[in-house]
């Protein structure tokens, strides 16, 4: 399907100070798909959560997609259809306690890519020496900080675990989309909040940069986020231009 070959490769860990991984995520290199995944973690079942959120898209690499688009439909249903899945086995099973996952879902195709998400699990972009935030965190503090209520230099501020959207927590979910011109020098970082909680975004931008290759820069990451007490579950996962 794509003109270059997009690898991902991924690592998570429960973290020092977390009982159960409810984080998850899935690498579908041939189709040129990546999505990371946080279950709810004050809630019950979030591992159940995100699991069934990657998972379903598994389902991807057994279609054939013509265009970024086609898939890009695809992948909405499945994340829909996941928010109804959850919502009905809340309003069943847990005396409609919310069942709730961030997701954030990357699609390359050529000189293209789309992301789709909802939640405070991100994507970045690191393009020589430049590195940014895709994504936008649906939380509180991005509410208040959009009314400016709040600076944008407040990283403790309670409202940032707020969430204001996720899989599971409506009968309707609104996913975020954005497309992405790709370059073929690009480096992708996809990771969940104990992550970016954790590590600073110019350490982020230091450790892709500097480590050999992304299988390296994910032990690095993990490593520093555990290295600095992470207080939730430890996801990334790294997408670059492999070998053809």
């Amino acid at each position: 399907m794509n003109m270059y070959v997009w690898e991902g490769h991924g690592q998570t860990d429960t973290g020092p100070q977390r009982s159960e991984n409810q984080d998850s995520f899935i690498t579908l290199n041939d189709v040129g798909l990546w999505c990371v995944a946080d279950g709810m973690g004050g809630h019950k079942e979030g591992g159940i959560a995100s699991h069934l959120a990657t998972q379903s898209l598994e389902d991807i690499r057994h279609k054939a997609f013509e265009s970024l688009n086609a898939l890009a439909v695809a992948v909405r249903e499945i994340v829909l259809d996941v928010n109804r899945s959850l919502c009905e086995m809340s309003s069943s099973f847990y005396d409609r306690e919310v069942i709730g996952t961030t997701i954030v879902v990357l699609m390359i195709y050529q000189q293209q890519a789309k992301v789709i998400w909802v939640g405070d699990s991100r994507l970045y972009r690191m393009r020589g020496t430049s590195f940014e935030l895709v994504t936008r965190d649906h939380t509180q503090y991005e509410e208040l900080l959009s009314r400016g209520l709040v600076h944008d230099n407040q990283p403790d501020h309670p409202a940032h675990h707020i969430l204001t959207r996720a899989l599971g927590a409506a009968d309707h979910c609104e996913l975020e989309e954005l497309n992405l011109d790709v370059m073929p020098n690009d480096i992708f970082l996809m990771c969940t909040d104990g992550v970016s909680n954790t590590i600073s975004q110019m350490d982020l931008a230091k450790v892709i940069y500097y480590s050999e290759d992304k299988v390296r820069a994910v032990a690095n990451l993990i490593n520093m986020a555990l290295a600095k007490d992470a207080s939730d579950n430890i996801t990334a996962v790294i997408v670059d231009k492999g070998v053809s």
